[in-house]
């Protein structure tokens, strides 16, 4: 990544800084921030192609290391300009060593291929990581279930059904820990004890 990515330090470190300097250089993130009327500095590029969630990372990751140098910058490129170039850039690399999509392409003129990498970023669409495989408010809300009906010595007496037994069965016999996986029985206790069911 950083063999592809240093022959650009400069412009990326002028597009994090100062980007209306680079007027002349065709830059197409910045060409369609224009286009929709958006600030250059703060508009949002949400265009990273079918690149992994764990490339883009490492693309951020090598953006603050060698042209942001500071964390607190984060808020002027993360998301903005100059990181969608840097997507830009990786993506002439992929096609550069990828030749045969880049057929009808003069490779000599950098525009032409910029072009072809920025019509992957824009059109290609990457893997819903986020909705298919990982969901943290559903993951949050089973381990919060997991903890209130687990059957288990850390679950105490909570853990022998213990939902309402003192005060009389619940509004149309629900059952509370009907449907829970077979997994949040640990076994791992002894409720013989008639102690457990007296009203405290």
């Amino acid at each position: 990544m950083d063999a592809a990515l240093a022959p650009s330090v400069k412009v990326l470190t002028a597009l994090l800084t100062n980007p209306e300097e680079l007027g002349d250089l065709y830059i197409p993130a910045k060409t369609w921030l224009e286009s929709c009327g958006q600030n250059i500095r703060t508009g949002m590029v949400p265009f990273m192609g079918t690149l992994p969630i764990i490339e883009r990372a490492q693309l951020g990751n090598w953006f603050e290391v060698h042209i942001a140098k500071n964390k607190d910058l984060r808020r002027h490129w993360l998301g903005l300009l100059p990181l969608a170039h840097t997507c830009t850039l990786w993506l002439v690399s992929l096609l550069r060593k990828n030749r045969s999509k880049l057929q009808k392409i003069d490779l000599e003129d950098d525009n032409q291929v910029l072009e072809a990498a920025w019509c992957l970023q824009t059109t290609q669409t990457p893997e819903v990581v986020w909705k298919s495989q990982i969901n943290v408010d559903k993951e949050c809300l089973e381990r919060l279930e997991e903890e209130m009906f687990e059957r288990s010595a850390l679950a105490g007496i909570a853990g022998n059904y213990q939902w309402g037994l003192d005060a009389g069965d619940h509004q149309e016999g629900w059952n509370p820990f009907a449907g829970t996986p077979e997994r949040w029985n640990h076994d791992d206790r002894d409720s013989s004890s008639e102690d457990e069911y007296k009203v405290r």
